[in-house]
């Protein structure tokens, strides 16, 4: 097996017994339980979307270590930079092995104001904190260009793909593959609880994008992909 299985919640997750599904999802053979960082729902902008470090506090607050956390993926252009840290990076950095994914945006689902910040020297800083090796965070970078795969590279990061075509996340695999000890995993987000297993010969991710539905619907959800 070359591969675990992560959940990413949707927008709607804390508006119907959080604690409950949160504590389902602890029973599952589980990784990571991932957040978003939108301001809008991505399935529907009439549905509610919560708000990332609230939701993240009360996850944090019923995992209490028994799996891993981590955002998929944060802004680094949708808040100034002294905020950025402030107010997100500084309180992920604090939890023990929190995956990190960062990115430039986009306008796929909301447009926000764009601060322009420079991304390696977001990566640079991240990783100069002493709270990134203490407790084992791991750091990975999404997007499809060239700039971000020289990233990578350079900065030994994972990388994520969100959905997209087969061969897209082949080729990023056999650049992964050519990084001596990432700091952070390749992984794939993917909208299809019975989606196919990947073939590659490394070790990935597979982030499902869980939709949003009620309590019913959500628990037959994850017990289909997490079998």
């Amino acid at each position: 097996m070359n591969q675990i299985k992560s959940a990413l919640l949707p927008g709607s997750f804390f508006a119907d017994d959080y604690i409950n599904k949160t504590k389902y999802l602890l029973s599952k053979d589980i990784d990571t339980i991932y957040l978003f960082d939108h301001l809008n729902n991505p399935a529907s902008k009439n549905l509610v979307m919560y708000d990332l470090i609230d939701g993240m506090t009360k996850v944090n607050h019923i995992v209490n270590g028994e799996k891993n956390l981590g955002v998929c993926v944060l802004n680094i252009n949708a808040r100034e930079y002294s905020f950025l840290f402030s107010n997100y990076i500084f309180n992920f950095l604090e939890i023990k092995n929190f995956k990190l994914g960062i990115g430039t945006g986009d306008d796929k689902y909301e447009t926000r104001k764009n601060y322009s910040n420079n991304i390696e020297k977001v990566i640079n800083d991240i990783k100069s904190n002493k709270n990134f090796t203490k407790n084992n965070i791991q750091l990975f970078v999404g997007g499809n260009s060239k700039e971000k795969i020289d990233l990578i590279k350079k900065h030994s990061l994972g990388i994520n793909q969100w959905t997209g075509k087969l061969e897209d996340f082949q080729s990023k695999a056999s650049h992964y593959k050519q990084i001596k000890q990432p700091v952070g995993e390749l992984s794939i987000c993917l909208k299809d609880e019975n989606s196919q297993n990947i073939e590659t010969d490394i070790f990935y991710e597979k982030i499902f994008i869980v939709k949003d539905s009620n309590s019913e619907i959500f628990y037959k959800t994850i017990d289909n992909i997490f079998k």
